[in-house]
C-alpha cells in the first residue's frame, strides 16, 4: 500500500496523538474524516513494533491509538513514534 505521509509524533495521555497540520491541509484532512495509519515505536536493536489501525479525527487533527494496540506495542504517553498515512477517506463517503 502506497504512503501517503510519514512524521513523527509524540504521544498523549490516553493515545492521543496529532496529524500535523500542514499534512491535514495538504490532504484536506478535517475533523470527522476518516484515516488509515500504520504506526512503529523503535526500540535501540530491535525490530520495530508496528500496527495498523483506522481512527476518525477529532479537533485539531487528533486520533486515539486504540488501547490493545499501545498495549501490545508498549505504547506510553511521551513515547516518540512513526506514524504513516496510509490512507483518507471524508465523512459519508460509502466505501466499496
Amino acid at each position: 500500500m502506497e504512503v501517503l505521509a510519514k512524521f513523527h509524533v509524540i504521544v498523549h495521555k490516553i493515545g492521543r496523538i496529532i496529524i500535523p497540520a500542514g499534512t491535514r491541509k495538504f490532504y484536506g484532512i478535517e475533523h470527522g474524516d476518516f484515516v488509515e495509519i500504520r504506526i512503529l515505536k523503535y526500540e535501540s536493536d530491535k525490530k520495530p513494533k508496528e500496527g495498523t489501525f483506522t481512527a476518525r479525527v477529532g479537533e485539531q487533527g487528533s486520533i486515539f491509538i486504540p488501547k490493545p494496540l499501545r498495549e501490545v506495542m508498549g505504547i506510553k504517553p511521551g513515547d516518540v513514534i512513526e506514524v504513516l498515512l496510509l490512507a483518507h477517506h471524508k465523512a459519508g463517503e460509502v466505501q466499496e
